[in-house]
């Protein structure tokens, strides 16, 4: 391997080196720095990554690099679905017979069971056409990165054919997470557990994502155990994951099924943002899920009147909370700043907006240290963004009081993390349910799903509600994500509950549907919007809602109506 990509791939595993997100103009914190001191990957539509050494990045704050620079850390979003989707009737249809062969469907996840009979063919082949394992650093990474091993179509073939194959390839799944959402997408059938996936003939393509660095999660105050993974990565597992498709000369569905609270719920993040122009690309579909949070309090929305008003937001902290990050966001022209109470009535007085200077608030009776960024007009936005990061807040109702300094409409949200990255109660006293759609469900033009339970026709308790911070339609609609069986590790079945899981299900929809499109009407120009509306010409709207609406968007997804409609047109 050259020496240059062993240099960079030990740069991007290193806790000495810093992720950072850029698009082609150079920005101005590269400025002083040689190029032999930078390793960068390519992502894709202008964006790169590059790795910089601590030495020149920390510290780390808002007023030394945009907000997009910097990754967010993403989480997991945890067959009688198939049936209540119209997915079976598809399957089953005599003169369609659709089971998503010729399509692609990529995992960007916790990796794959390779060794599960459900992902293989008849003959016993797999149907995987490569792993790019991000946490291996003993092989050959894909084609242009530099850090983790592929596994192609091959090599795991010739490790199926011996007594332990993990000797040959020893990628695994060690959450089953990326497991699961593969087998209700696309696991072939198994009789004995009465299971088949959506689309039990597709192509597979998989991402293992590694664990973010230590450095990110102790930026954004987040608990050591987490599931949490890097923006960076991810963008590139969509470029591996792209690359790989067109190498097989087949189309793509994307399956996201990660998110997170951090960012302006309005899909400007880079992430967000790649995902939108590859939303434009012919023969790809892209489906991500809306998350688990509306039934976290996690959300608070608030309305600001006149000058001389101002609004008393009020978080309770648990016992055991090591920190947490907190963020408020508004369109300019609206100008807030904020003065924050302690629980024992301890008040750093309002910290004036200055733009590109950090504060740092130290509260002696609480010895809690509360790290404020003011940021006007965010890349990409018409926003202010006031990002805190609370370190050892002490237990008990912190108050932050929002006042404004200039005022149009008065709204402001403010969101705290997802559920997994805090390590105790953190929550709105006033929370609201809506707008908990986690990114990158916000992004316009790719399908965002919420979940519903199956049994009882019902929206998902936790299921991310729309709409978007600019008020854009999401979810587009909601499909069964409750009690849902799929695979886990060593061949067992078991059932789960989450945005995944609808996740999956659509995405295995969309392969059908693409299937069908590509190889049954030779047309091979669609994408991912043409494909989202398709879905939602075919969805199923009970009687008693008004659609579209924040919770179903245009209704439940239901494969087999789209085509019903498309015979009646």
């Amino acid at each position: 391997m050259p020496e240059t990509i062993e240099i960079c791939r030990s740069r991007a595993l290193s806790e000495e080196y810093r992720d950072f997100i850029f698009e082609s103009k150079r920005p101005y914190f590269l400025n002083g720095i040689s190029g032999a001191e930078l390793c960068e990957q390519y992502v894709g539509y202008e964006y790169h990554v590059v790795y910089i050494d601590k030495m020149f990045a920390d510290p780390m704050s808002l007023d030394r690099f945009t907000y997009g620079a910097i990754p967010k850390c993403y989480t997991l979003l945890d067959t009688e679905a198939l049936n209540e989707a119209g997915i079976s009737q598809i399957q089953n249809y005599p003169t369609l017979k659709l089971t998503g062969k010729g399509v692609m469907i990529g995992f960007i996840d916790t990796g794959i069971d390779y060794q599960n009979p459900i992902f293989r063919n008849v003959d016993g082949t797999t149907r995987i056409a490569g792993i790019w394992d991000q946490t291996i650093q003993e092989g050959t990474p894909p084609q242009g990165l530099v850090y983790g091993t592929e596994y192609t179509e091959e090599k795991i073939n010739e490790a199926l054919q011996r007594e332990n194959p993990l000797e040959a390839v020893p990628s695994k799944d060690e959450n089953s997470h990326g497991t699961f959402l593969a087998s209700i997408a696309a696991g072939s059938e198994n009789i004995e557990n009465r299971f088949k996936g959506a689309a039990p003939e597709a192509t597979l393509g998989i991402v293992k994502l590694k664990r973010a660095k230590q450095y990110l999660k102790d930026f954004y105050l987040i608990g050591d155990d987490a599931e949490c993974y890097q923006e960076n990565d991810i963008m590139l597992g969509i470029r591996y994951l792209t690359d790989l498709a067109k190498k097989k000369k087949i189309p793509l569905v994307l399956c996201i099924a990660l998110g997170t609270n951090m960012g302006d719920h309005n899909g400007t993040s880079p992430l967000c943002n790649l995902l939108e122009v590859s939303s434009y690309t012919a023969n790809m579909g892209i489906v991500i899920g809306g998350g688990n949070e509306a039934n976290q309090r996690h959300h608070y929305y608030g309305l600001i009147e006149n000058m001389a008003d101002s609004k008393n937001v009020e978080i309770r902290v648990a016992e055991g909370v090591k920190g947490f990050s907190l963020e408020l966001w508004t369109e300019i022209p609206n100008i807030f700043a904020v003065s924050i109470v302690s629980p024992a009535g301890e008040k750093i007085p309002l910290v004036p907006v200055r733009q590109g200077i950090g504060t740092v608030l130290n509260f002696v009776f609480e010895r809690t240290s509360v790290y404020l960024d003011y940021r006007l007009l965010v890349e990409r936005t018409n926003s202010e963004l006031i990002l805190m990061r609370f370190a050892d807040p002490s237990p008990g109702i912190w108050r932050i009081v929002v006042e404004p300094q200039q005022l149009a409409d008065g709204i402001f949200h403010m969101w705290l993390p997802v559920a997994e990255f805090l390590t105790g109660d953190v929550y709105f006293l006033q929370s609201n349910p809506d707008t908990t759609i986690t990114e990158p469900g916000n992004t316009s033009d790719p399908m965002t799903v919420a979940s519903y339970n199956g049994a009882d026709k019902s929206i998902a308790i936790d299921s991310g509600r729309g709409y978007t911070r600019g008020g854009r339609l999401k979810p587009e609609f909601a499909a069964p994500g409750v009690d849902v069986t799929g695979a886990v590790s060593r061949g067992q079945f078991t059932k789960r509950t989450g945005s995944s899981i609808a996740t999956g299900i659509t995405a295995g929809a969309t392969a059908l549907l693409f299937e069908w499109i590509v190889y049954q009407l030779g047309r091979t120009n669609i994408d991912s919007i043409q494909l989202k509306n398709l879905m939602i010409l075919g969805t199923e709207r009970k009687d008693t809602e008004v659609y579209p609406n924040r919770s179903w968007g245009y209704g439940s997804l239901n494969l087999y109506n789209t085509f019903e409609q498309l015979r009646t047109f």
